[in-house]
C-alpha cells in the first residue's frame, strides 16, 4: 500500500486567532466550530497553538480566583509556543509517530515560508486509520 501524506487528511478550513486577542472575546470558538485546537498566526506565520483545554483550564482557574469581567488576559497568555509544525507532504505514519514520541494531539501544516496551511488532528489520523481503504486510491 502506498503511503499518504498529511495534505490527504489535513483540514484546510481554518479558524486562527491572534496572539493579542482577549481570551473572553472566544471562550465559545471551540463549541462554535466543533473543533479542539486553533492556531495562533500573527502575519501569516504561526507563533503558538490553543487547546479546548487551554481554554477550559484558564476558566476554571478564573472562576477559582473570582477574577472580574474586564480581563487583561490574551491568547498568548494561554498558547502553546513554540508550535510543532510539519510541512503537508509529511507521510501520515511519521506525523502520528511525532504525536506519540511529543505526547500532543495536533501539528499545525505550514509551508516553506512558515505560514499556515491547515492542521491535523489526532481525530484526522484515527478516521484515517479507521477508513484507510477509502484513501488508498489517493
Amino acid at each position: 500500500m502506498e503511503m499518504q501524506y498529511i495534505k490527504d487528511i489535513m483540514s484546510r478550513r481554518l479558524i486562527t486567532l491572534a496572539p493579542d486577542d482577549r481570551v473572553l472575546d472566544h471562550l465559545k470558538i471551540f463549541e462554535e466550530n466543533g473543533i479542539n485546537h486553533v492556531p495562533v498566526t500573527e502575519n501569516r506565520a504561526v507563533v503558538g497553538i490553543v487547546s479546548r483545554k487551554d481554554f477550559e483550564n484558564y476558566v476554571n482557574i478564573t472562576r477559582v480566583l473570582q477574577a472580574g469581567g474586564d480581563d487583561p488576559v490574551l491568547v498568548r497568555d494561554i498558547m502553546t509556543a513554540p508550535v510543532f509544525t510539519y510541512h503537508e507532504n509529511i507521510h501520515i505514519e511519521a506525523a502520528a509517530q511525532a504525536m506519540i514520541d511529543n505526547v500532543i494531539h495536533a501539528i499545525v501544516i505550514t509551508n516553506e515560508k512558515q505560514e499556515l496551511e491547515g492542521i491535523v488532528t489526532i481525530t484526522d489520523i484515527l478516521k484515517y486509520v479507521a477508513n484507510r481503504d477509502r484513501y488508498s486510491g489517493l
